[in-house]
């Protein structure tokens, strides 16, 4: 189990490390259940991590407009695990978790208590 939190903004939370140069490094991630990828991760941290780029995708985002986005491979641990994961390579400071990886778990946001699980 995966336990993170709802910040103070009403994001939830939890923490994945990207494994960046054969290290892990531990990150803070906003779960997206609008985004239906694995992750979407800052694009200078790609290319500092070492991970390969490619190819791209077109993604239609929340306004409707079709952006076309860079696609790398690379390995991270989600919930215990270590594994290869696709990635959406962005100019934002967030680091994404989007529907893909969370395929077979269970979320749970508590807005109450601010507590964040997946199972």
């Amino acid at each position: 189990m995966l336990e993170g939190r709802v910040t103070r903004h009403g994001e939830p939370v939890v923490a994945i490390s990207l494994i960046l140069r054969n290290r892990p490094t531990r990150f803070p991630a906003v779960v997206d259940t609008g985004f239906n990828g694995y992750l979407s991760v800052p694009t200078p941290l790609l290319v500092r991590g070492g991970w390969q780029a490619i190819g791209t995708e077109k993604f239609e985002i929340a306004t409707g407009e079709i952006v076309e986005q860079e696609i790398y491979l690379g390995e991270a641990v989600f919930n215990g695990k270590r594994g290869p994961v696709y990635t959406v390579a962005t100019h934002a400071d967030d680091i994404l978790v989007g529907t893909k990886l969370l395929r077979g778990k269970v979320l749970t946001v508590n807005f109450q208590t601010r507590r964040v699980m997946i199972r």
